[in-house]
């Protein structure tokens, strides 16, 4: 993960996000060519290259906001227009575990 990390902030990545599963690697829009053309050299092919959007803020809700909320992101995502939901939502883990029981 550190080899990861030096890589990526030489390249010019902001962030880098590590898991056992691999590592998530956030840089501005405009640097998105550069800094993955300097990571394939250093670690090799990725298994991705995408803009994404990411909240600067998040907005916390309570249960009732985040049952809204999930019916509009169903919604959406079952329209065939729609390519992409994102949110900027957090919930608590208590929400979130009402959320999945109810």
């Amino acid at each position: 993960a550190d080899t990861v990390m030096m890589a990526a902030i030489e390249a010019g990545a902001e962030d880098v996000e590590s898991a056992e599963d691999g590592h998530v690697i956030y840089c501005a829009d405009t640097d998105l060519n550069d800094v993955a053309t300097a990571l394939e050299a250093e670690l090799g092919e990725s298994e991705s290259t995408k803009l994404i959007w990411k909240p600067s803020t998040t907005t916390e809700l309570d249960l009732d906001s985040m049952q809204g909320l999930m019916k509009l992101v169903e919604a959406l995502e079952d329209d065939d227009d729609v390519q992409r939901v994102t949110t900027n939502f957090e919930a608590s883990d208590e929400v979130m575990a009402q959320l999945e029981s109810a």
